[in-house]
């Protein structure tokens, strides 16, 4: 049985963090638990929100009460996490599970922020460092800005790009690395890149043409369904990069069709709403035009048992 602890946010509207993972995790047979790290009306792109966060002692309580009843898990994976007092909570206890079964596979996201922005406190920088340095990841799946502040390391190129995912490696033992989203600056193009690694293989990276509207949960989605698909390549084992670009290529094409899905029934939406033939943009911090691009997780159930070799292309970076 697939079995796994999700700890990340929760909103009651929209499909962000644990609304955008469990569903797509359960149509393929894992048995999920969810820690909510936070209980929001609705994600913060609408420019407004209300609700609260998880108190440190909650989860303590929640993870003591977990191991008194021996819940034995596959996987974990951690999203959202509000502050550094809950991250170093979370570390402690997934040590713990790593330590009573080494084969628990860690998926850590950690999500920090997105475009030079960050929107946690900087000391949740110092607290995600802390896990890395415990060496209990196996997965990781960053975006450009969320590597930068762990390996402290500005990404201006692909040498830095490089340089970056080899710390995770080698000062880490991260077996797989996926940087979900580099721009395409990196790369003089403009691709949407994501870019992949495993140890001591040459990396990786996929083009993603980009659609132009804003969407959120799209990670979130991204790193459930990975973990998904990594369990499913499982045979690929001995070999971890084809075992990673047949995971990521597979996962890429979910997400290309769900985003083009969630694009298309939006704008309809929108139409309809408003009577006009102009084409809407969904806009972050806008909620008139955020409503209408949520992701479309239960709409897109049929993609989520793909298991075909993918649509993408992967190449070794040239460099």
């Amino acid at each position: 049985m697939k079995s796994v602890l999700s700890i990340q946010s929760h909103v009651a509207h929209g499909y962000v963090g644990g609304r955008a993972a469990i569903f797509p995790l359960q149509t393929q047979g894992w048995e999920v638990d969810n820690i909510n790290t936070v209980n929001f009306s609705n994600h913060t792109g609408y420019g407004s929100f209300t609700g609260t966060s998880l108190d440190t002692w909650e989860l303590e309580d929640t993870m003591e009460q977990l191991i008194k009843l021996d819940v034995k898990y596959s996987a974990v994976i951690t999203g959202y996490i509000p502050n550094s007092s809950l991250i170093y909570t979370t570390n402690n206890y997934v040590q713990r599970m790593k330590q009573a079964n080494p084969d628990l596979v860690y998926l850590l996201d950690p999500v920090m922020g997105d475009n030079n922005y960050l929107y946690v406190d900087k000391s949740c920088i110092t607290e995600y460092q802390a896990i890395l340095k415990n060496k209990i990841v196996d997965i990781i799946t960053p975006n450009q800005f969320e590597l930068e502040l762990l390996t402290n390391i500005k990404i201006i190129n692909k040498y830095s790009l490089i340089e970056a995912i080899k710390k995770l490696h080698h000062d880490y033992d991260i077996p797989y690395v996926v940087v979900t989203s580099v721009n395409g600056e990196i790369f003089n193009d403009d691709y949407i890149h994501c870019v992949l690694s495993t140890t001591n293989q040459p990396i990786r990276v996929f083009n993603i043409p980009t659609i132009k509207s804003y969407f959120t949960g799209v990670g979130d989605l991204f790193s459930a369904l990975l973990l998904d698909k990594m369990t499913v390549n499982l045979d690929l084992e001995q070999y971890p990069m084809e075992r990673l670009s047949r995971s990521v290529n597979q996962v890429l094409t979910i997400m290309a069709k769900t985003l083009k899905l969630t694009h298309k029934l939006g704008i309809q939406q929108a139409r309809q709403n408003s009577k006009s033939g102009d084409t809407v943009v969904g806009k972050i911090n806008d909620g008139d035009t955020m409503k209408y691009f949520e992701l479309k997780v239960i709409q897109a159930r049929e993609y989520y048992s793909y298991d075909g070799p993918g649509e993408f292309y992967d190449s070794v970076i040239d460099i």
